[in-house]
Order: C-alpha cells, then sequence, then structure tokens
C-alpha cells in the first residue's frame, strides 16, 4: 500500500512540473512583446501565454524582415516568477532547439536565450497592455440640446432634437419665442468632422422664416451662428440635455 501511495505522489509531483506549479506563480497570462538584434539579423517576437488552472500553454510569433513564423511553445514551465520554455525552429529544413529561461518582474520578463549549440544572449520581453476602455462618447450630435439667447424680439429658449445618421443630420426645433410656441422639423441638416449644418423654416405667425445654422460641436456643447433671413445673425451655445 505505501509503495502505491508513494508512486501516486511522483505522479502528481511529475505533473506538476509540467505547467504551473505553486498558486503564488507570477502571472504571465496574456501577449508579451520583444525586439533584439541577433546573428541572423533584427528579431520581433510576440509570446502568447495562456494559463487554465494549472495547465499552461504558448505561441511564439517571430518577425524577420524575410518571413513571419508562427510555433507553439514546448515544454512550458512556470514555477514561482522562474519561467521556461522551448521554441522549435525550421532553419532551412534543420529543426533548431531554442531554449528560454527567464524572471517574471512585473510587466518584464528577462530571458536567456539559447539557441542550440549557436550561442546565449539575453532579452526583454515586455507585456503588452489592453488599449484602455474608451469612455462613452460624447462627440456624438445625437441628442437634445437646450440653448436661450437674447434678439431683437427678446429672449428666445429653444430644444434642438437631433439624430447623425452618417454624415446626414436630421431632427427638429422646439422654440419658445414670447407667448408662442412653435415647433419645427430640420431639413438639409448636414455633419462634416465635427462641424454641422442645417436649416429651421419656421412659420412665425403665417410668415415663413428660413433660419440657416451653422456649428461647431464641442463635446457637451455646440456653438452655433444663426442666419436669420436676411434679418439677423446671432451666436449661441446649445448644451448636451443629460
Amino acid at each position: 500500500m505505501k509503495t502505491r501511495q508513494n508512486l501516486v505522489f511522483a505522479l502528481i509531483a511529475a505533473f506538476g512540473l509540467c505547467g504551473v506549479s505553486s498558486a503564488l506563480s507570477a502571472d504571465i497570462s496574456g501577449k508579451w512583446k520583444s525586439e533584439f538584434e541577433s546573428p541572423v539579423g533584427h528579431l520581433k517576437y510576440t509570446f502568447d501565454f495562456k494559463v487554465d488552472g494549472d495547465k499552461l500553454s504558448g505561441k511564439a510569433h517571430r518577425e524577420t524582415s524575410e518571413a513571419k513564423i508562427d510555433s507553439d511553445l514546448k515544454n512550458l514551465k512556470l514555477d514561482g516568477d522562474k519561467l521556461s520554455f522551448t521554441e522549435t525552429l525550421d532553419f532551412n529544413g534543420t529543426d533548431i532547439a531554442i531554449d528560454y529561461t527567464g524572471k517574471v518582474a512585473g510587466d518584464e520578463i528577462k530571458f536567456t536565450r539559447k539557441v542550440g549549440d549557436y550561442g546565449s544572449s539575453e532579452i526583454v520581453a515586455k507585456r503588452e497592455k489592453p488599449e484602455p476602455a474608451s469612455a462613452p462618447a460624447t462627440n456624438s450630435v445625437t441628442g437634445k440640446w437646450r440653448a436661450e439667447f437674447d434678439t431683437q424680439i427678446g429672449k428666445q429658449k429653444y430644444l434642438f432634437t437631433l439624430k447623425a445618421d452618417g454624415n446626414t443630420l436630421t431632427g427638429k426645433a422646439n422654440a419658445e419665442i414670447g407667448d408662442g410656441k412653435f415647433e419645427t422639423a430640420l431639413s438639409d441638416g448636414k455633419i462634416n468632422g465635427a462641424e454641422i449644418t442645417f436649416v429651421e423654416n419656421m412659420d412665425f405667425n403665417g410668415n415663413p422664416v428660413r433660419i440657416d445654422y451653422k456649428g461647431v460641436l464641442n463635446g457637451d456643447q455646440i456653438k452655433l451662428t444663426r442666419k436669420v433671413g436676411d434679418i439677423a445673425t446671432e451666436e449661441l451655445t446649445a448644451n448636451r440635455e443629460k
């Protein structure tokens, strides 16, 4: 019975050496990049490691001026901050084992890279960090915008409801002018980068009035120039309704 127990413990230990041997081992999951000079020229590497429980796997993507090569890494072992593996390279029909032994320190791994019997070199691989999550877009003109401004006929209050569809802008304008309230569909709306233009064809007490708007979007504000027929030109700011 004791012999059988010893055999079980030996097998557990043996399998532990084929992957991640400690719960306190460094976190190496992800991609690591390295560039260095070698006897065959400038090399670019991306190492992609995956840790699944106690299983460790990885790939190497190698770029030279002449070729790109992908290969599965073998004999991967991670013990604490010590990492080792083998890359097998087909060089003119001959397999060459490239052995790596390294030490993980945060977002860097310092490797000794031994290329068969040809020699060794020291390289550094750095963790490729994911792009930071982008903040909610505030440069979209879609939404509701409020503006209050003084004109020749008194203070006016506007609520613009705008919708962007590619380079096309649609929407409506709800205006409060004195005691009157007006709702007008906007026309000829266009978007060019941060610049917008549209037309409000208002029926003002039975009189058609064309109002041309030209503005620049900047986050939660639109600075607009408002041309009321041949009567007046006004500057105003519309603020995004949150």
